[in-house]
């Protein structure tokens, strides 16, 4: 009896030990409010009653060696009672919806796991029960389910909020990226009217540019999913249109597309293409300014290349350097968000030269 009892101790020891561990981090975790708050209320206190229940076990252990066993009987009710107040907080944790209020709503996925760390430790103290009656491992099983069901709702937290952080990065990405300044538009459409008088074929198909521009720029809102690269070469075609369609700002832009069947983050290229236009090429007043794109594969990456023949921010007020540098940091941050690839920009003497590298997704 001496040795089951000493066992017993050694149990409950443990499993306050458990429970001491994990209390620090669930209560910090309830105190951040990064999570649902009452869910994370309801687990502490689950992880505190246990804990007092473990107590009262040990109480009733201790009073058993010294011969009160009157005091014991008390001791083992208030243990059993704190246990069963610990089991009902952690299933109104568990199955309580994001309002804090215990149903499963339509559609909610049922906690399987969390089920499984509940029910597997105690149905392994009960088979270690039967095969030693006088040992209850129960106190220490039920300090580890709370254990595993404190580690997984850490790791649910964590996925939640990077998904949450991604959502918003992404979606003021997709919002910086479809800033346009406002004479951009007012120039294209002066050009338009211009063109209305001496050529009306080419104004109506700058109209369609312009359309389609647009287009393209708001559906980078309503998706985050990547798009073949003839669609982005296509919106770079219409930008390039729209800025030629002004006769003061000429330049030469031109294309080598040895690979065309992938896909990429709308929005990747053509920025970069307008910041050569507008920061490289334009800056050469006599139209002698050149564009250039070219896309190849090298090894399994898709590399994209631009360059262009400017001098490195001639003319830039520090506004514009300031756009410039927030435009290349937002389509980094697309490129290395939705598709795992990076962009380098290199000054040269004799221009810039921006480098996009993808990961190879060819259609075969």
């Amino acid at each position: 009896m001496t040795t089951a009892i000493a066992c017993n101790l050694a149990l409950d020891a443990c499993g306050i030990l458990i429970l001491l561990l994990y209390l620090v981090p669930v209560w910090v975790r309830k105190s951040e409010g990064n999570t649902n708050q009452r869910k994370q209320a309801l687990l502490l206190y689950a992880v505190m009653a246990h804990l007092f229940a473990l107590f009262t076990h040990l109480a009733a252990l201790v009073s058993i060696l010294t011969d009160a066993g009157q005091v014991a009987g008390v001791f083992s009710t208030l243990s059993i009672l704190l246990l069963a107040v610990s089991v009902l907080l952690l299933l109104l944790c568990v199955f309580c919806d994001e309002g804090g209020v215990f149903r499963l709503p339509k559609g909610q996925q049922i906690p399987v796991g969390q089920i499984i760390c509940m029910a597997l430790p105690a149905t392994l103290s009960v088979c270690l029960t039967i095969l030693w009656p006088d040992i209850h491992p129960l106190g220490i099983a039920w300090a580890v389910s709370l254990h595993l069901i404190s580690s997984l709702n850490l790791i649910d937290s964590e996925k939640e909020l990077a998904k949450t952080e991604k959502r918003l990065g992404l979606a003021q990405a997709a919002q910086m990226a479809v800033q346009m300044q406002p004479h951009f538009i007012f120039n294209t459409l002066s050009a338009i009217q211009s063109l209305c008088q001496t050529a009306p074929q080419t104004a109506a198909e700058n109209v369609e540019n312009l359309a389609g521009f647009l287009r393209g720029n708001i559906d980078a809102l309503s998706s985050d999913a990547l798009i073949p690269f003839d669609t982005e070469m296509r919106h770079i075609r219409q930008y390039i249109a729209l800025e030629q369609a002004d006769p003061s700002r000429q330049f030469h832009f031109d294309y080598e597309l040895n690979v065309r069947s992938f896909s990429l983050p709308a929005l990747t290229v053509q920025p970069i293409v307008e910041n050569a236009v507008k920061h490289g090429a334009l800056t050469h007043r006599d139209g002698s300014g050149r564009v250039c794109l070219t896309t190849e594969k090298i090894g399994t990456f898709i590399r994209i290349t631009v360059t262009d023949n400017g001098t490195q921010n001639a003319g830039l007020t520090d506004a514009q350097r300031k756009n410039r540098g927030v435009g290349i940091e937002n389509t980094r941050k697309r490129l290395m968000t939705l598709c795992g690839g990076s962009l380098q920009i290199n000054a040269r003497p004799g221009g810039t030269q921006a480098t996009i590298l993808i990961p190879s997704q060819e259609d075969e």
